[in-house]
């Protein structure tokens, strides 16, 4: 049973960024990625990161725009600058 609920660490950052592109996981992602996340530092920090990136960017484009966009619209960063961003954590903290 645990086999099924564990995640590499490359799993958990791919659920990781599924979650703030469509901001929501299905029952068991959330469950796994949680489980994930509480064991493993590296991985928290990167969802940290990536929603702190995410949440900062929302906000420059709300200052440009003056106006507030509801999440379900909110672009996301790029996949390629997030996945520069995930090679340069790894090689960084041996990920």
């Amino acid at each position: 049973m645990m086999k099924y609920l564990m995640l590499s660490c490359r799993e958990a950052t791919r659920l990781t960024e599924k979650k703030l592109t469509l901001g929501k996981l299905s029952f068991l992602d959330n469950i796994q990625l949680a489980m994930h996340l509480r064991m493993c530092d590296r991985c928290k920090r990167y969802a940290e990161q990536s929603a702190g990136i995410e949440a900062a960017l929302q906000h420059r484009m709300e200052e440009q725009s003056g106006q507030s966009t509801p999440p379900e619209e909110q672009p996301a960063l790029p996949d390629e600058f997030k996945e520069k961003l995930l090679r340069r954590l790894q090689q960084k903290d041996g990920i």
